[in-house]
């Protein structure tokens, strides 16, 4: 028998619920930092309390399911960061709040990778090595050499026209992902049975395999929304938690993370081509350049840094909870000599003021607050102020050169 718990807002707590040991060693397992684990005085009750991940997690006898502070149409538009407005109408999203989000997750890879694959599978060169009857490409004479009882049957190596190339092979690995999700909504799982019939001779792949890109050309562009939302997803599965023969699935958001990559993509569509957001830079905290800090906004003009910012999803109300969300932004700006940071939060538990100076240093944090519990025009509207104000205060650029500051990542 399976138990599924009402649905528990983001890092809010279930009500007590009894597990057998089995079921509950399976859930301590695949829970890592994403849910947190609650002993009571019962040993065989515990309560379960979410963090900033959402989706669900299934372990053989339990179904834990996190629902988002956010309304499901301004989720699917944080999830489709970077998605181009015509792959996805966020005013006309077909999951409502009351749907089953991981049927709506699933669907919208599901439409993607169909739109992106209707008119055919890219075909791409790739590499092969095997005996042959016929001499194909080039013979390997060393190890004809080596082998010359193999006469027969040659080693030749060969380029190989084929749709089993590492883009298909992404598509298919996150719909058999989708589908080992056990419950998958009937009709979600006949459209990604019908979409994965569509990769017949492309090869299975684990999910490791697509942990980087792979590059955007003329060729594959139009597969770029459907394999950028394909990452995300299989980034979010985790298929193999095992405890002895107990398997977990679980598919599973954290909205810290999704709300800086939203953000970034967004702000940056907004301020091309003058100004380009950077997330992949260590800024130097100290003369010796023994100590670096990651921003999540380097605003540049040209190769001149204007601007540093901190995306924060979730802020404390007061005390080190709040504390701490300024102390990053202070020493990212006093490093690079910039006289003004830009926070901008979500969900917070109590509004920050919109402006403080800092202290001994005269520092300007400005904060502005995106909504995301209203419709999507008015978060829209919000960006558009917050990429506004940017580009007012990339007029007053810092003082120190841009080499002395930053190291690029590798």
């Amino acid at each position: 028998m399976t138990i599924e718990l009402p649905p528990i807002p983001e890092h809010g707590r279930s009500g007590p619920v009894r597990l057998d040991r089995e079921t509950r060693a399976a859930l301590v397992n695949a829970a890592g930092e994403r849910l947190v684990i609650h002993a009571t005085a019962d040993p065989d009750v515990v309560t379960i309390g979410a963090t900033s991940w959402v989706g669900a997690l299934a372990v053989p006898g339990l179904v834990v399911r996190v629902t988002p502070r956010v309304s499901v149409t301004n989720f699917f538009a944080m999830l489709g960061a970077g998605v181009s407005p015509d792959a996805f109408d966020h005013e006309h999203v077909t999951w409502s709040d009351t749907d089953e989000l991981i049927d709506g997750v699933a669907f919208f890879a599901i439409r993607l990778i169909d739109s992106s694959t209707m008119r055919g599978l890219v075909h791409g060169y790739v590499g092969r090595e095997e005996r042959m009857r016929t001499i194909r490409g080039r013979l390997l004479v060393e190890e004809f050499a080596r082998r010359p009882w193999n006469a027969a049957e040659p080693q030749c190596r060969y380029d190989d026209f084929t749709n089993d190339i590492r883009e298909n092979q992404l598509f298919r690995c996150t719909l058999q992902a989708m589908l080992s999700w056990p419950q998958l909504a009937p009709q979600v799982r006949r459209e990604a049975l019908r979409v994965l019939g569509r990769f017949e001779g492309v090869s299975d792949t684990p999910a490791t395999l697509h942990a980087v890109p792979v590059p955007v050309t003329r060729l594959n562009e139009h597969y770029d929304d459907a394999m950028r939302l394909s990452r995300l997803v299989l980034q979010a599965m985790s298929l193999s938690h095992q405890s002895g023969d107990q398997q977990a699935n679980s598919l599973m958001v954290d909205m810290d993370d999704l709300f800086k990559r939203w953000m970034v993509q967004e702000l940056d569509q907004r301020l091309a081509p003058d100004l380009r957001i950077e997330t992949e830079s260590d800024v130097w905290l100290d003369e010796g350049r023994a100590v670096t800090m990651v921003p999540d906004l380097v605003v540049r003009r040209g190769s001149e840094v204007v601007l540093v910012g901190d995306a924060k999803y979730s802020m404390g109300a007061d005390g080190y909870l709040a504390s701490r969300d300024y102390v990053d932004l202070v020493a990212y700006t006093t490093a690079m000599g910039l006289p003004t940071g830009l926070l901008v939060h979500c969900n917070a538990a109590r509004s920050p003021d919109s402006e403080m100076v800092i202290r001994n240093a005269g520092t300007r944090i400005l904060c502005r607050p995106i909504r995301l519990d209203g419709s999507y025009a008015g978060v829209s509207a919000s960006l558009d102020a917050v990429a506004d104000l940017v580009r007012e205060l990339a007029e007053a650029p810092g003082e120190l050169e841009v080499p002395t500051l930053i190291r690029a990542r590798r």
